[in-house]
């Protein structure tokens, strides 16, 4: 039942990203935090407890506050963007990009988010550093277009990094094949848990140029890192 709703409710989100007054009135009213923040954060809200037991009208109510609140952290300056992803192993439900200063303040971010606060998802917050690419403010929050997120890992968790050369290798490479029909969006991941390093967005491509793209990443091609692609839905232009 929250695979189906969660979609519903991310895609409802993304109209709510250029803010509906009538949807916000209320938060627009609200003292905003600063914006004097910088620190990108990746975040994949991730299943968290069933929702089953759960009335509707229960869940239309978090429905409503959990986009009150996208409403709230864009007005802020905060939100980035937000959309749904078709994760083959559902664990993955959708992504959110926000600016906070550290882990603590992100978590506060979704303090007023039912979903989140009862655990029906969970939070999965990952530093990005923009490489490539920027998320754009004046889109068409109605025409959403279905993109392809890339997963760059290390090939084994005990893998060696990457040095400076191989970093600038990378950069050069997706700087070569930045633009608006193929990859939009580079950014890298500081994670000390797990073996991420690295998204990509591209727009829906054919599986064959996608994989051709793809599989020419220097770290990838030399099999330093390993690449995850997964379906990925957001505002048209977006990224870009």
């Amino acid at each position: 039942m929250l695979r189906v709703f969660a979609l519903r409710c991310f895609l409802l989100s993304l109209v709510a990203l250029n803010i509906n007054p009538a949807t916000f009135a209320q938060s627009a009213t609200e003292k905003n935090p600063s914006p004097e923040v910088e620190t990108t954060w990746w975040i994949f809200l991730t299943t968290g407890k069933s929702t089953q037991g759960t009335g509707r009208a229960e869940i239309e109510k978090m429905q409503s506050d959990h986009l009150a609140n996208f409403g709230r952290l864009h007005q802020a300056g905060q939100l980035l963007t937000a959309g749904p992803i078709a994760d083959p192993q559902k664990k993955r439900r959708g992504i959110v990009v926000v600016k906070a200063p550290d882990l603590k303040s992100l978590k506060e971010l979704f303090e007023p988010d039912p979903f989140v606060k009862n655990g029906f998802l969970d939070i999965d917050a990952i530093k990005m550093e923009i490489a490539v690419g920027a998320y754009q403010k004046n889109v068409d929050p109605t025409a959403l277009a279905e993109y392809r997120l890339v997963l760059l890992e290390k090939s084994t968790p005990d893998g060696n990094e990457l040095d400076a050369e191989g970093q600038k290798k990378n950069l050069a490479y997706c700087q070569t094949i930045h633009d608006a029909e193929h990859l939009c969006f580079t950014g890298w991941l500081s994670d000390d848990k797990l073996p991420r390093r690295g998204i990509l967005i591209f727009r829906k491509l054919d599986e064959v140029t996608l994989n051709s793209l793809v599989d020419e990443l220097p770290a990838v091609k030399s099999k330093t890192w390993k690449a995850t692609t997964i379906p990925l839905y957001m505002s048209d232009g977006i990224v870009k």
